[in-house]
Order: C-alpha cells, then sequence, then structure tokens
C-alpha cells in the first residue's frame, strides 16, 4: 500500500474513532479541540500523526512550487528583456574594446571623416593627417595618409597664394585709381566709388583743399569730370555727413 492510499485510510478511521465516541454522535465533524482530545485518548499513533505531518508538508510544498512558477511565469518578461539589454551591453563593450585593440584603424577612419568634411580647415585636416604619419609609421594606411596630408598641404599653398595675388591685383588696382584720381581722370562714377565714406583729412590728402565750402559742402572747381551733355570737364561737389564723404556730383552751375 503507497504512501497516498494509507493517508486516505488513516483520514477514514480518525471520523470512524470521532463518530463512534460516547456523546460525539453530531456527524463527527472536526475540530482543533477534538483532534487534541482524540490525541490524549490515545486514537492517533506516532505513525498517523507522521503521515499527517507528511502529508501538510507535501502540500505546503506543493503549494509552494506552484506560487513560484506563476511568480517565474509573471517574470519572464522582465528577465527576457535585462537580457537583452545585457547583450546589448556587452556588444558595446567588445566595440569599444577594439578599438583599444587596433587604434590605427580607428583614427584612420577619424581620418577619412575629416578629409571629406567640406567644414573643416585644411590647417586641421593637415595636421590630423601628419599625426598619423607620424605616429602609425607600420599602418597599412600610412600611404593613404601621406596622399591626404599632400593634397591638403598643396590645396592649401594654392589657397595662400590666391589670395596673395588678389591682394596684389587689388593694390595695384587702387594704385592705379589714385594715379588717375590725382590726374583728374576719373568719370563721375569712378569719383563716387573712389571717395565713398572717405574722411575730410584723407580727401585733403588726396586732392588738396577745396576752392570754396559752405557747410557740409565742399566745391573743386576745375577740370574734374566730364559733363555728359557736353563733354566738357567741369567740377565736383562732395557732401559729407559727420565728416565722411556721402555724395559726390557735378559743380552746380552759377545762376
Amino acid at each position: 500500500m503507497n504512501r497516498r492510499v494509507a493517508l486516505s485510510v488513516m483520514a477514514g478511521l480518525a471520523a470512524g474513532c470521532l463518530a463512534s465516541t460516547p456523546g460525539h454522535a453530531d456527524g463527527g465533524q472536526l475540530s482543533p479541540e477534538r483532534l487534541d482530545m482524540l490525541d490524549e485518548m490515545g486514537y492517533f499513533t506516532p505513525g498517523f500523526k507522521a503521515a499527517t505531518h507528511d502529508l501538510v508538508d507535501s502540500k505546503h510544498a506543493l503549494e509552494q512550487t506552484g506560487a513560484e512558477q506563476t511568480k517565474l511565469t509573471n517574470d519572464l518578461p522582465d528577465l527576457e528583456r535585462q537580457a537583452a539589454e545585457n547583450e546589448a551591453k556587452a556588444v558595446a563593450l567588445r566595440r569599444e574594446l577594439a578599438k583599444y585593440d587596433h587604434p590605427e584603424e580607428n583614427d584612420f577612419v577619424v581620418l577619412q571623416d575629416r578629409m571629406s568634411d567640406a567644414a573643416a580647415k585644411p590647417e586641421e585636416q593637415i595636421a590630423l593627417a601628419q599625426a598619423y604619419v607620424w605616429t602609425y609609421p607600420a599602418s597599412p594606411h600610412q600611404s593613404d595618409a601621406q596622399q591626404y596630408l599632400q593634397q591638403t598641404q598643396k590645396k592649401l599653398a594654392d589657397q595662400r597664394q590666391a589670395e596673395k595675388d588678389t591682394e596684389a591685383a587689388h593694390m595695384a588696382a587702387r594704385a592705379e585709381l589714385v594715379q588717375r584720381a590725382q590726374a583728374k581722370d576719373l568719370s563721375l562714377g569712378e569719383w563716387r566709388d573712389f571717395l565713398r565714406d572717405m574722411s575730410q583729412d584723407d580727401l585733403v590728402k588726396f586732392l588738396g583743399r577745396p576752392t570754396s565750402q559752405r557747410g557740409d559742402y565742399w566745391i573743386y572747381s576745375g577740370a574734374w569730370i566730364a559733363d555728359p551733355a557736353t563733354q566738357q570737364k567741369v567740377g565736383m561737389e562732395i557732401n559729407f555727413n559727420a565728416g565722411r564723404v556721402i555724395s559726390v556730383g557735378q559743380e552746380p552751375q552759377s545762376q
């Protein structure tokens, strides 16, 4: 007879004993007090009590196992999410560590990005390429870095030369314009461009003192500009505001 059958028989015997006990003909209802009384009267053998404890322990263990299973089922989505997050962190960490295993590869990627950046300054590109060439002489990308360096150096040199040429051309054009101004060989439009925003002191240096002046108006009489109607050289009137030229025109004709 296995344990489960034995426990069933013992439980039935306990109920029968309770029903046949004098003064207990009320249906044999079990209660803690009656169980204690039966135990004191010797109805429960040590084997019966041990089997009862085993039954209670088994039931408690079964309930605890069920509760743990339910909790595990409820916690499973969180556990899966945590596992996915930990895996992602592990992948990111491996990638970060790979940079330290092969720094020349990571630095070359940075160099490529900077060289293809249209907003990067040539000086910055040269400094980065030169640093790579010096730092990783045995790198398989050494020739590429050297080429980046040489190309950018040439680009910067050409740019600076173009700036010098532009400045030289501007200075030559300015010198020629000054010579023509002193020779009174400018058109009205050229006079306006030449004198725009010039101070009174600078004007005197180039043209000398005016023939006459009336408030903020200076008159330079003589052959300064060509009259579009007659093609004859006429005088020039210059107007100032706060000591600087704001307009240039023909000298007003005398009434």
